[in-house]
């Protein structure tokens, strides 16, 4: 079988695997050993990718060897040096690319050897590459998750039961380090316990997506219960708040109702007593829990109770809520911090609409009863408090503006004690510097605070906070930030000097010289280094919108050539150039010119789009000129670009998309007035438009244009009018070259001999075209009915209508 190319023994070696008997069996056993021994010894990348493919196809039959031969690879993956048949693949065949395709096979055996491979993908979901631990990460889930197939008995189906997820239980109990393996064990545990299970069917043509309701059995109560029970162990392993809130997620699982309805008593009351289960746990947890670990589980509970399916659930839950009601210090955090607090008692909150409105005023005036109750004698206890609360984790500090409202009327009641806490805990406090300089800013310490902040920059400390202080303030110190950008810049902290960018673009109206002092130099320094994120910065603001309306041609050209250097030009870039492209078309398209070059300076693989698919916005002021757009574009055809009609051409169609008749009227103009490389400048143009009807009058134009002779040209309009862009159904093409046959023979009566010889040959070619793939649809839907089957609902005909 070795002499055999890849192809014709992947097939031998697939029909074989579907040979019963002890001949088969030891033919692919032999076969197992020569590719395995070659994983165990080679090193080329081809060569072990391809004998892995080989594997895939038989492995069932050979489980153990394949398991085991793998296991044995993908260790083994983490010291060899690959080698590659040429230089540019070393970026791509990588040894982790190798380890997927080794998951993807064990994924396949998971229901033949399912201890052996947890135990490959627990160690395989540690990998230092994410496209490794995303592929072991599938495989657990896959064993983990009921699967309907895999659960039930029948035509197609396993029969398994829950044995799958029995052996996830018994190895998470007794076989793994659940320290070490803290977050792939709680999130195996979380696919033990969801209520609902799923699976696939297909034939020839669809694939259905089928899903149920768990079922009440003692064996998969069983493995319900045990996986609350290891979770309630591993809930102490870990002291961080994001450990406990990933166990309390999964512990939660447990109380999720099935998707699907029809789901019968037995499976409620199991759901009910595993909800009434992790509550009584979390509820007997709460005192002593940090208090973003109380928010969280009250604002959980709290939906358990609004979705109880049973009193028990309401029970259990109400009994968080009262000890909830008993943490003092608590209910301070949730005015001040708790963006997911249930601010209202349950049952009345459950019977009406949350009204939010009077839940923030609520939490405003809080904020400023608390700020005013501040003095000397509890200061000590609310500066504890407040460093305690800026622990807080979050992504996102939108989630503070109560806390920030806080700190701010802290700030302008307390100047004292809040420049105290700046100084003194710098450090604890140095996400929510910005709320308190602002209060002092605005207060009777402005100098002190200003040398704090002299201090600051200096030493290059706090200098978010220092920018943000001046977002929008009319109190802006010329000498704070002209001392800011001279060490944003000297510090080369790129991301401090976009955000300068978007502080001086918010203050533009009041203190329009910001834009030469700041702006400029800020962009002119990113520019420098490529970077073009300073968009983000100002993209959504109207001052910064009339800022860019103001500029002079010279100002424009700093903007521009800052902007080149952005990855794409989405729609965030777009509002930051239309207010430029208003002012100069030209120039705007001449920015466009200059990404194509950079584009080429590129390395192959990289991310860059010179040109966009298409535009937002931006196109509605270009479109206002087409004779200074087409004509600039028609340069770069002349220079030449490389690729131009992927490049030029689709700019232009990015710029008109609906062929608007100025567009139009000038593409004509060209065709009538120029050579034949016009011609073909236009034809490159019209190829990236998808041979709709209001593109056939200029191409009989240049049918006119052109002679017998101009093949090349003439087979170019041939693909402009043959273009069909996207076609639905398997008869999709059929009816697409059918509607242009159609719509086409009026050309046949035209004056111009050209034009009718023309079509005579076209129109016969597009339905000799829509014939040749009606019959190959019909093969191909032949072919899928003897792979795949029928269903008994009637199957569609050779115009994609059902028979019965």
């Amino acid at each position: 079988m070795s002499s055999m190319d890849a192809d014709s023994k992947m097939k031998v070696l697939r029909q074989l695997a579907r040979t019963a008997g002890d001949a088969a069996t030891s033919a692919l056993e032999r076969e197992a050993g020569k590719i395995l021994a070659y994983l165990d010894t080679g090193v080329r990348y081809d060569v072990l990718h391809s004998q892995i493919e080989l594997l895939d196809v038989f492995a069932f039959r050979v489980s153990k060897l394949a398991v085991e031969g793998v296991a044995r690879f993908l260790s083994r993956l983490e010291t060899i040096e690959i080698t590659h048949d040429s230089e540019w693949a070393v970026e791509y065949e990588t040894p982790a690319q190798l380890a997927v395709a080794s998951l993807e096979l064990l994924s396949r055996l998971r229901y033949f050897r399912t201890r052996e491979i947890l135990s490959i993908a627990m160690t395989a979901a540690l990998s230092d590459f994410d496209n490794v631990q995303k592929s072991a990460a599938d495989v657990l889930r896959r064993i983990a998750e009921f699967d309907i197939d895999a659960f039930y008995s029948g035509e197609n189906r396993a029969g398994l039961g829950p044995a799958p997820q029995m052996v996830v239980i018994d190895f998470l109990e007794t076989e793994t380090d659940l320290s070490h393996h803290f977050a792939t064990a709680v999130q195996l545990c979380s696919y033990l316990l969801s209520p609902n299970m799923s699976g696939t069917s297909w034939d020839y043509n669809s694939v259905t997506l089928k899903s149920s309701a768990i079922p009440a059995t003692p064996a998969v109560k069983e493995i319900r219960h045990r996986a609350l029970t290891l979770l309630k162990r591993m809930y102490d392993l870990k002291a961080d708040v994001a450990a406990k809130r990933q166990v309390i997620n999964a512990m939660l699982e447990s109380a999720r109702l099935p998707n699907q309805g029809g789901y019968d008593d037995a499976v409620r009351d199991m759901i009910s007593e595993n909800t009434t289960d992790a509550l009584c746990f979390l509820d007997e947890r709460l005192l002593g829990e940090p208090f973003p670990i109380v928010q969280k589980i009250e604002h959980d509970a709290y939906w358990r109770y609004h979705h109880a399916p049973t009193d028990a659930v309401r029970l259990a839950a109400l009994k968080i809520q009262d000890r909830v009601d008993t943490l003092e210090e608590y209910k301070i955090y949730r005015d001040l911090v708790g963006f997911e607090g249930i601010f209202q008692k349950w049952e009345e909150r459950a019977q009406s609409r949350t009204d939010f409105r009077s839940i923030e005023d609520y939490r405003s005036k809080k904020a400023s009863e608390y700020a005013a109750s501040i003095n000397g004698e509890n200061w000590p206890q609310w500066r504890e408090r407040i460093l305690a609360f800026c622990e807080t984790e979050s992504n996102d500090l939108a989630t503070f503006p109560k806390f920030y409202e806080f700190l701010e009327k802290l700030a302008i009641l307390h100047p004292d004690l809040a420049l105290d806490l700046l100084k003194d805990d710098p450090a604890q406090i140095a996400r929510f510097t910005i709320p308190l300089l602002r209060g002092l800013w605005a207060g009777p310490l402005q100098p002190e605070t200003r040398d704090l902040l002299w201090g600051w920059i200096a030493r290059g400390e706090h200098l978010v906070g220092v920018t943000k202080l001046f977002w929008s303030n009319e109190q802006l110190d010329d000498d704070v930030l002209r001392f800011l950008f001279d060490r944003l810049a000297e510090l080369g902290d790129y991301p401090g000097l976009s955000l300068l960018i978007g502080v001086a673009a918010s203050n533009y109206a009041k203190f329009p010289h910001l834009l030469t002092s700041v702006v400029l130099p800020c962009i002119q320094i990113l520019s420098q280094v490529g970077d073009g994120h300073w968009i983000n910065e100002i993209w959504y603001n109207d001052d910064a919108r009339r800022m860019l309306s103001k500029l002079d041609e010279g100002s424009r050209q700093v903007v521009l050539d800052g902007l080149v250097h952005v990855e794409e030009i989405d729609f965030h870039a777009e509002e930051v150039l239309i207010p430029l492209a208003e002012q100069d078309t030209a120039q705007m398209v001449m920015f466009f010119r200059k990404r194509i070059a950079i584009e080429d300076a590129k390395p192959e693989g990289s991310s860059y789009e010179a040109i966009p698919f298409s535009f937002h916005q931006l196109q509605n002021t270009m479109e206002k000129s087409p004779a200074l757009v087409v004509d600039m574009v028609l340069s770069w055809f002349r220079e030449p670009i490389d690729l131009f009609q992927q490049r030029g051409g689709h700019f232009l169609k990015s710029i008109f998309p609906t062929f608007p008749k100025p567009f139009s009227d000038e593409l004509s103009r060209i065709v009538r007035e120029g050579d034949k490389a016009q011609i073909e400048f236009v034809l490159d143009i019209l190829r990236n438009y998808e041979g709709e009807q209001f593109v056939y009058d200029i191409c009989k134009e240049i049918l006119v244009r052109l002679s017998p002779d101009d093949e090349e040209l003439l087979a170019e309009l041939s693909i402009v009018l043959r273009n069909t862009g996207v076609v639905h159904g398997e008869f999709g093409f059929a009816k697409a070259y059918e509607e242009k046959a159609t719509a086409l023979s009026s050309w046949l009566s035209d004056p111009s001999a050209e034009v009718r010889n023309f079509a005579g040959r076209f129109v016969k070619d597009l339905r000799n075209s829509a014939e040749a793939e009606r019959r190959r649809a019909k093969e191909d839907i032949t072919l899928r009915k003897h792979k795949y089957g029928v269903r008994n609902d009637g199957d569609p005909d050779a115009d994609g209508e059902k028979t019965k």
